[in-house]
């Protein structure tokens, strides 16, 4: 298997949902970006993170941390492997004892963030899920794929209202697709 590293890029909000924000990452290089979909109090998470308030040492993920480095030597990685119903299929790994714990997608970047933990991602997984990296866009891509089932009905519904059927056939392709399993 052939991984490649992200790095943790930036946070932001999805103009018109209240719900749910993304987390990008990049590629070292900055040449790929990679969406994640996250609710909204991970994007508060993430923006009290990165404004440096010192009231984060305190909380979960920083306090959990402490412990787990305090029980363990050896390094970690985070590992996304796969997308499987919307979701990206995420590990903590311990290089070490070869321990695995499986994570949420937005929960592995936050801890990435907090305890320098590289993200590394299965280097075709990457390319069928990456856009290009461009720092100056506003508008950001996020494959169908890793869309939750509640928003791809949302989706359907605005595609259809605003006539875009070839939209509204990709979109219904994806839900009929995650029936069939």
């Amino acid at each position: 298997m052939s991984l490649v590293q992200l790095k943790y890029k930036g946070v932001s909000e999805i103009v018109g949902s209240d719900e749910v924000g993304l987390l990008l990452l990049t590629t070292l290089d900055e040449t790929l970006q990679l969406s994640i979909i996250c609710e909204r109090d991970m994007v508060r998470q993430f923006t009290l993170r990165e404004a440096k308030i010192n009231i984060t040492e305190r909380f979960l993920p920083e306090s959990l941390w402490s412990v787990i480095t305090g029980l363990t030597d050896g390094p970690f990685q985070i590992i996304i492997s796969s997308v499987v119903d919307g979701q990206y299929t995420v590990i903590l790994y311990h290089n070490d004892s070869l321990i695995t714990v499986p994570l949420r997608a937005s929960d592995a970047v936050l801890l990435s963030l907090v305890a320098d933990i590289p993200i590394l991602i299965e280097e075709k997984l990457l390319h069928n899920q990456a856009v290009p990296y461009k720092p100056e866009t506003n508008g950001v891509a996020v494959p169908i794929n890793v869309i939750s089932g509640d928003m791809l009905q949302k989706a359907l519904d605005r595609a259809i209202a605003d006539e875009n059927y070839e939209q509204a056939s990709r979109i219904r392709d994806e839900i009929n697709r995650r029936k069939e399993k």
